[in-house]
This record gives structure tokens, sequence and C-alpha cells, in this order.
């Protein structure tokens, strides 16, 4: 069992915190004159998706949690669960769609994402930063209208809404931002 200080956090560190998992999404080390050393963080459940903004004095003391990081295949989805297989073993698993909320909109059949594993359990998944969706329904562009910076509501093939360029068309492809959840550019 090792024992980390927040003088040790990095982004995507996972630490057990009043008995949950919480991973760093952000910190800043700060040092006020006369004063002990303190980490500002922006730290996440990844059991409820709940985000705190915490002050953390630089000698507390954390359990560092080992995440194992496995790639699996989604096969398919219901309305309660993803269910993913195990790339190597072809083992399948199932996946709460409530423990991945945010992340569920960009995840497609047949994609593989890299599922996060901790002591034998499931909690959750890393996505690529960007990924490429089709477009199943936008409106049409007016004839003439060509200002870029002009958006219009998108729907991808994963259910998702988007603000897209008003040029994009329905069957595109475009590539989404999966911590923002914007548009990226054209595939």
């Amino acid at each position: 069992m090792e024992y980390i200080t927040p003088n040790d956090f990095y982004k995507g560190l996972v630490i057990e915190y009043e008995g949950s998992l919480w991973q760093v999404i952000e910190y800043q080390h700060t040092k006020i004159a006369q004063a002990r050393a303190f980490v500002l963080t922006k730290i996440k459940n990844l059991k409820t998706g709940q985000v705190l903004e915490k002050k953390f004095d630089s000698e507390e003391k954390f359990k560092k949690a080992y995440i194992e990081t496995k790639p699996m295949q989604v096969l398919y989805r219901d309305n309660e669960n993803l269910y993913v297989m195990d790339n190597e073993t072809f083992e399948q698993f199932s996946i709460p769609i409530n423990l991945i909320q945010k992340e569920i909109g960009f995840i497609k059949d047949g994609d593989n994402i890299n599922v996060m594993i901790y002591e034998n359990t499931i909690i959750g998944v890393n996505l690529p930063s960007t990924v490429k969706l089709k477009v199943e329904y936008t409106e049409k562009a007016i004839k003439g209208d060509r200002v870029s910076s002009v958006l219009k509501p998108a729907t991808l093939e994963t259910g998702i809404t988007i603000n897209v360029p008003i040029f994009i068309e329905i069957g595109e492809e475009v590539i989404v931002n999966t911590q923002t959840g914007e548009y990226v550019s054209r595939a």
C-alpha cells in the first residue's frame, strides 16, 4: 500500500479519499508567505461522478489506488448496461450506464475502449480525447449562408446532440472532443 501527499498529485491520479475513489482532474500547488503550502484540486468521484474543488494541506496523506486499464470491445447496450468483451480472454462484462453517464454519448457499438478496473470491479472507462461520430440529423443550411462561425444543433449516431458549423450535413463524420462535448472538425 503506497501513500502519497498532494505534492505528488498529477492529472488522472486516483486516490482513496473519505472512503471513495477520486480522480484528480486539476491541481495547483500554492504557497502563501508565512503559511504552509497547500494544493488546490478539482477531483471527481469515480462512483457518483460528483466533482469537488478541494484545498489539501501539502502534508496530508492519501492511499494511492492502483487502477488497471484493459482494452475491451463494445458489444451493445440496453437501457441499463453497456456490454463489453475483454479483447484477450473474450470474457463479457456489463457496465451500468449510470456509472458512465458522461462518457456513454461518445461510445458506439464495435468501439474499442479502455475499461478501468479496481480490485476486480469495473469503475469506469477512459476515452480518447476525441472520437469520430456520424451526423444522423441536422437542419439543411440556407443557400448563401456561408458564415463559418454560425452553429446549428446536430444529432449524432450515439444519440447526443452537439453544435456544429452550418456547413455540416447529414451523413458526414465529425470529430468531437470527449472532455467538452464540442465539435472539433470534419473527419
